[in-house]
């Protein structure tokens, strides 16, 4: 069959190449608008330019690792991550004393004595902390799993009478030394208004390591540690 483009752009018809048989399709073409009339069985196929195309497949995992604009963006991802997170921390720490720590001594919620002195053989880690405070949830087991192998003084901040915390701590299973400071004066003394608030001292006294926030059993591990030197 042929067709033809009439000079009017208004209209195209198909017909058999044998003379005599009159056009079996017409098709009106308007702006926007396909109009087809079929007039027999003849089979006829129009496409037109204007088809929109089929959208492009989701790439799969595989394909995506194997992409390097992938990397690029998960990079860029977690360094604006880091950078936020860092400055979050710089933040929480700003009141956070360093240099030689304040004396820090009392009578623990279980009726023993504790002691911060220039004195000790081995690094302490300072905990301030409160039962009111979602964060300390997360840290606090893992300043029990640390007091198991290195000295911890912890003080409960605002966090009611000692025997209130003492029910805490056994609710919770924890073991590690409480100092009540129900009226912050502790807390203000060592520039702890963010909680939690981690001090690691060096057995010279001197406040090595600062952090306030979330953080890690292995982060607390490594600071004690580098502290002995």
């Amino acid at each position: 069959m042929t067709i033809y483009l009439m000079a009017q752009p208004t209209k195209l018809e198909v017909e058999h190449l044998h003379s005599g048989i009159k056009p079996c399709l017409s098709l009106s073409v308007y702006p926007n608008v396909f109009a087809i009339t079929l007039f027999s069985e003849v089979p006829v196929t129009v496409t037109t330019a204007n088809s929109s195309a089929k959208p492009a497949q989701p790439l799969s995992w595989r394909q995506k690792l194997r992409s390097p604009r992938f990397w690029l963006k998960q990079l860029r991802d977690l360094s604006i991550m880091a950078l936020v997170l860092y400055g979050v921390s710089l933040f929480l720490q700003r009141d956070m004393i360093t240099g030689q720590a304040p004396e820090l001594s009392g009578i623990a919620i279980d009726g023993s004595q504790l002691a911060l002195n220039s004195a000790q053989t081995e690094p302490t880690l300072v905990y301030f902390w409160g039962t009111w405070c979602p964060v300390c949830r997360v840290t606090s087991p893992m300043v029990e799993s640390i007091s198991q192998d290195h000295k911890v003084i912890s003080v409960a901040v605002a966090s009611g009478s000692a025997r209130e915390i003492q029910r805490y701590m056994d609710e919770h299973q924890y073991n590690f030394p409480v100092l009540n400071d129900d009226n912050g004066e502790r807390s203000t003394q060592w520039g702890a208004m963010a909680f939690p608030a981690i001090y690691i001292i060096d057995p010279q006294g001197e406040i090595r390591y600062v952090t306030s926030g979330v953080t890690s059993t292995w982060g607390m591990k490594f600071r004690l540690w580098f502290a002995q030197f």
